[in-house]
């Protein structure tokens, strides 16, 4: 595939998953599905033109989210895990010993998690009163949950990169050659 088409499968999908991600302004259970969807579309981006392409398109989206939506958490949500973690799997898979690979995966995803909640008390002023509710701390509850959906979330990526990748970078290699 030549540079014209590369930049225009990057234009399209970039554009696709800017409007994945201010969708999610719109729809409440979209804060975490949506910039999923968005890395998922930007991985495969990757997959057919080069990482750069994905890295630019993730650069991208980030500043169109970032100025268009809304709720700035799914945006952090976007910029500090979704939107790159599907390209940086594959990197961290590479590591032979597969204990090794699934806790570097878990810190990736709990580092990323702490520094959205710290953005968002620090630079997004959220009170601190607003994560408690009747003396349950929020954040590590749902720090717990967000754990065992990511495992789900990593499968899924599994799955989706050995049967449907595939078949979705043949039918768009084939589009745009």
């Amino acid at each position: 595939m030549n540079t014209a088409k590369k930049t225009a499968l990057g234009g399209i999908i970039t554009a696709l998953s800017a409007v994945s991600m201010i969708i999610s302004n719109i729809i409440p259970v979209g804060m975490y599905v949506f910039p999923a969807l968005a890395g998922i579309l930007i991985y495969i981006l990757s997959v057919i033109c080069g990482k750069s392409y994905g890295w630019s398109s993730f650069v991208a989206v980030g500043i169109i989210s970032f100025i268009l939506c809304a709720d700035k958490e799914t945006v952090l949500c976007y910029l500090f895990l979704l939107g790159y973690y599907p390209m940086i799997k594959s990197y961290i898979e590479k590591i032979r010993l597969k204990p090794v690979a699934f806790i570097l995966k878990l810190v990736v995803l709990n580092v990323a998690a702490v520094a959205i909640y710290f953005l968002m008390l620090y630079v997004f002023s959220m009170s601190q009163d607003e994560f408690t509710i009747f003396g349950v701390n929020l954040p590590l509850v749902f720090l717990a949950m967000l754990n065992i959906v990511f495992i789900v979330y990593d499968y899924s990526l599994t799955v989706f990169n050995r049967t449907y990748c595939r078949k979705i970078t043949e039918t768009i290699t084939k589009m745009f050659k």
